[in-house]
């Protein structure tokens, strides 16, 4: 039986295949840094990674997991044999689809290739090389939903890091953005075929016709379409955000990469760890009509993810100095671009609370089937992003850390939408449950800001220092806030490092 216990122990899966993923997205990171730095042409790189990634979660990731995840479940009540059916006619059909688009995508592209600039031309040119890779990411996407289901958390998650080392070997090996860019269309093939081992295994052969475009999979597609349009817009949202940091800056798009990869580092970790292990059992819920367990497991998973999110979000702020200089101050990366990087980091890191309760609290609309409700506040965010962005950039001039400012308040605001609709899960209890955790962790941050100033005089130059400065300064915040967590008695932190894998 689905309990709060077992999400846990599945999120914990979850987290150490993540853990991994993370940790060599941190070394591909650290790579590019040291062998490009924050230069325009990298820059550019990133831009047109963003842009070939554009429809990556309209067609994989949580939109289609959201999707598969209820439709598979409602199949298996009928038979895991059919549930497996369904599976490889999605497969059959996402792959079509996904290639199709890909192929749509490379002809927009090549068209307006003599309408733009020398740079952008360049950009446009980066992307299409990297489109193609839309076709193995959307079949990863489809593998991972059916790992879940199967309660299979480790293998999914760690896949991208067959991605990442092969990034990491292309960044020393290329001598260019338009090599690297070959590479980057490899790697995700790479991790598409780690995830298509692991469900051979779950499933065996295929056997029987696959029919293209099933009735089960248009019952699939059908609830997504509206998931479709919330996500669309963030993903052409996102596109804009690269385009709005590189007109603001041209090497803005390469300090906003490096400072959201360490913002999605905890978010990951544990964010999308707690929603990818939450959606399977609140389906079930619901496909067993037991609101109760369904109400009891959204709610322990809001205030797991508090426990965790909150000081993280302050370990952001007081270690992020000291974190980055550890990271990124190396090579090529200079001291401005690490000062430029950090202003963005701290410009995410104050959204990272409501991104995670957005992530939670649509798979409890996705998991009910209403898609209507997330999409809608998605649409709202991204209209206010958009507008935020327009008035720091263009009215302000603020540069790069107008993008994360803008990410970090529409967050706010999807959040804010989603939990009108809630109701009672944000009750007074809760709210005095995060203003503990506040407590506990302000007081650490402000302690390690005071000691990086007058104990070590700022950040520590390259070498032994920055070793010695993170893993003081990261003892004293981590200690501090263990403290006052025991001393406010904060007993889910304890619970959570209790949990058993």
């Amino acid at each position: 039986m689905d309990t709060s216990r077992t999400v846990l122990r599945s999120a914990k899966l979850f987290f150490c295949g993540t853990f991994l993923s993370r940790v060599s997205g941190l070394l591909r990171d650290i790579a590019m840094a040291f062998c490009f730095g924050s230069s325009p042409e990298i820059a550019g790189l990133l831009v047109a990674y963003r842009l070939a990634n554009l429809f990556r979660r309209l067609l994989g990731e949580g939109n289609l997991q959201a999707g598969f995840v209820p439709q598979f479940e409602t199949m298996r009540g009928l038979s895991f044999g059919a549930a497996a059916q369904f599976y490889r006619e999605a497969a059959l059909s996402m792959a079509a689809l996904s290639g199709a688009v890909a192929l749509g995508f490379e002809l927009v592209l090549w068209g307006l290739l003599e309408f733009l600039s020398p740079d952008w031309r360049e950009i446009a040119l980066l992307t299409m090389r990297m489109v193609p890779s839309l076709l193995f990411l959307t079949l990863s996407g489809l593998n991972t939903a059916l790992l879940q289901s199967q309660k299979k958390y480790f293998w999914p998650a760690a896949a991208p890091v067959a991605f990442n080392f092969v990034w990491i070997a292309a960044a020393f090996l290329s001598d260019g953005a338009r090599a690297l860019s070959i590479w980057i269309a490899g790697a995700c093939a790479v991790q598409w075929a780690m995830t298509a081992i692991q469900v051979r295994r779950e499933l065996g052969p295929g056997e029987g016709k696959r029919r293209l475009f099933s009735p089960e999979w248009k019952k699939m597609i059908r609830p997504m379409t509206l998931g479709l349009i919330g996500i669309g817009a963030v993903q052409i949202n996102s596109a804009l955000d690269a385009i709005f940091a590189r007109i603001a800056d041209l090497s803005g798009p390469a300090y906003l990469w490096y400072a959201i990869r360490v913002q999605q580092l905890p978010l990951a970790l544990f964010g999308i760890a707690l929603s990818g292990a939450l959606l399977p059992p609140l389906s079930r819920a619901m496909q067993q009509g037991d609101m109760g367990r369904f109400r009891e497991l959204l709610t322990s998973g809001l205030r797991n993810s508090a426990a965790l999110m909150i000081p993280c979000t302050f370990g952001l702020f007081a270690l992020g100095g000291a974190g980055l200089n550890l990271l990124y101050g190396h090579g090529d990366f200079s001291r401005s671009a690490l000062y430029e990087t950090l202003a963005c980091l701290w410009a995410y890191g104050a959204g990272l609370v409501p991104a995670v309760f957005v992530l939670l609290m649509a798979q409890g609309f996705y998991a009910q089937k209403s898609y209507w409700i997330p999409a809608r506040a998605s649409l709202i965010a991204v209209g206010v992003n958009t507008a935020l962005n327009g008035l720091f950039v263009f009215g302000f001039g603020w540069g790069a850390i107008s993008v994360a400012l803008a990410t970090s308040v529409s967050a706010a605001v999807n959040g804010w939408v989603l939990a009108k609709h809630l109701g009672s899960v944000f009750d007074r209890g809760f709210v005095l449950y995060c203003f503990k955790l506040v407590l506990a962790s302000l007081l650490p941050a402000v302690l390690v800001l005071a000691a990086q100033e007058l104990g070590f005089g700022g950040l520590a130059f390259p070498g032994l220092g920055q070793v010695i400065q993170f893993l003081t300064l990261s003892s004293i915040y981590m200690g501090g806030v263990v403290g006052m967590s025991l001393w406010l008695q904060l007993d889910e932190i304890k619970g959570l490092l209790k949990t058993r894998i």
